[in-house]
């Protein structure tokens, strides 16, 4: 046979032992001669040496051969040429048997001196197409077999009930079970227990929401959790099917573990200040103007204050950059120690330190920055075998809801440090208020008659 046929020419291989029937189904074919090729072959090994050598379209097969019956006869036969669609032919009009024949991976199947050639034609053309898209379909699975079980992003579907049916590699090793382990099993099993309330309730939103998929970016971070009880951090895409026996569910989750720690990292480089940890300057002013406007709305007393370190370039100077740096972390320490967790503090350069405290008052800054300035005071810090000592000059002011921005408060805080400093440092020194301010504060300190 010419392995380079024309399209329009179909190449059949009829196998099959007996001459009277092999001689029905060429003359059936007889009108369609032009549009087809035959071979006959009588055993099935015959058949299967001529299908090693040549190519073909279709095959008639007998189950009744010498060599070969019943449907081992099909299935050596799919063994040798999986991708060729069988025709059987049988003398058993029995629909069991065709179910059987199709079972057993044929395409159809024709009942001997019962067929007319349009009849014959066409199962053997439905044959070749139905072999086709079987062959389309399995490449397709294949293919997305191939992709689910490469898929760096784990991948699991569910049943209507939100039970586990697929679960690929890389969700095993993202949760840390095995397929065998989770599969059939509750998909809540992969949510901390404290979430799965409103996990449950989230999908039965989105199982009533018009939209078949929901991306990534079309949703909030959700969290995970191992079989060891670790939780992470994931992003998921979730798709639905309506399937006739239920609602049909597929996610992709992907663990983002470490672009939040990246962004965490890259955030606190934003807002940091690199040798002390404390909030840079710009970082340290959009808190500070936050707690200024929290104050105009809710008429609570901020207070903010300025601290620098005294003859700290005597201290660079004398001892060297690492000292002063040394100094500087050890000042920030300590003032981390004695600030509550809602104060803010920051280094806006140099030797020179911000502060905000929220819910206090003139007052109580005042007494804050004395304690601070005492207890830097008592603190050495050690330089190798050389132990040093230095002071600070602290401003304190008070903020106003008449202030146009914080920097009109941290500038009479600034003010109030240069008068510490010129008053011969290590003190604190506190802003004049305003006469209003004063009187406000008497008549708050009065007791009624």
């Amino acid at each position: 046979m010419d392995a380079h046929l024309p399209s329009t020419t179909t190449a059949i291989l009829l196998v099959e032992d007996d001459d009277a029937d092999a001689g029905l189904v060429i003359r059936t074919l007889r009108p369609y001669a032009r549009r087809f090729i035959l071979t006959r072959a009588t055993t099935l090994q015959e058949a299967r040496a001529f299908l090693l050598r040549n190519a073909c379209d279709v095959v008639l097969l007998d189950l009744s051969l010498p060599d070969s019956f019943g449907f081992d006869t099909v299935r050596r036969m799919r063994g040798d040429v999986p991708s060729l669609p069988l025709v059987v032919l049988t003398g058993l009009d029995d629909e069991d048997f065709a179910l059987q024949a199709l079972a057993a991976g044929t395409q159809d199947y024709l009942v001997k001196g019962q067929a007319d050639g349009p009849l014959v034609w066409r199962a053997i053309q439905h044959a070749i197409a139905r072999k086709r898209l079987e062959e389309q379909l399995r490449l397709s699975e294949e293919r997305l077999a191939g992709i689910i079980e490469l898929a760096q992003d784990a991948i699991l579907t569910t049943d209507e009930n939100l039970n586990i049916t697929l679960f690929n590699p890389a969700a095993e090793r993202l949760f840390g079970y095995q397929a065998e382990q989770i599969v059939g099993r509750p998909l809540w099993l992969l949510i901390p227990e404290r979430l799965r309330t409103d996990h449950t309730r989230a999908i039965a939103d989105f199982a009533q929401a018009p939209v078949p998929t929901r991306a990534m970016t079309d949703r909030s971070e959700v969290t995970g959790v191992t079989f060891d009880g670790r939780e992470f951090p994931a992003e998921v895409s979730i798709a639905k099917l309506q399937h006739p026996h239920g609602m049909l569910y597929t996610a992709v989750v992907r663990d983002i573990s470490e672009r939040k720690r990246v962004e965490a990292e890259l955030r606190r480089m934003a807002t940091t200040d690199p040798l002390t940890g404390l909030w840079n300057r710009r970082r340290f002013l959009e808190l500070a103007e936050g707690e200024l406007s929290r104050l105009r709305r809710y008429a609570r007393p901020v207070s903010v204050l300025m601290l620098d370190i005294d003859h700290f370039k005597a201290i660079n100077d004398t001892h060297g950059h690492a000292a002063g740096d040394e100094a500087l972390c050890r000042l920030a320490d300590l003032c981390r120690s004695e600030l509550r967790e809602t104060d803010h503090l920051g280094r806006l350069g140099g030797e020179e330190f911000a502060m905000v405290l929220p819910e206090t008052s003139l007052a109580e800054a005042v007494e804050v920055a004395e304690r601070l300035r005492q207890r830097l005071g008592d603190m050495p810090v050690p330089l190798g075998d050389a132990t040093l000592r230095m002071t600070v000059s602290i401003g304190v002011a008070g903020c106003r809801d008449s202030d146009a921005s914080i920097d009109r408060a941290l500038g009479r805080a600034d003010r109030a440090l240069y008068a510490a400093k010129g008053g011969g440092r290590n003190r604190v020194v506190a802003d004049d208020p305003e006469p209003a301010d004063r009187e406000r504060a008497r008549a708050e300190t009065m007791v009624p008659g």
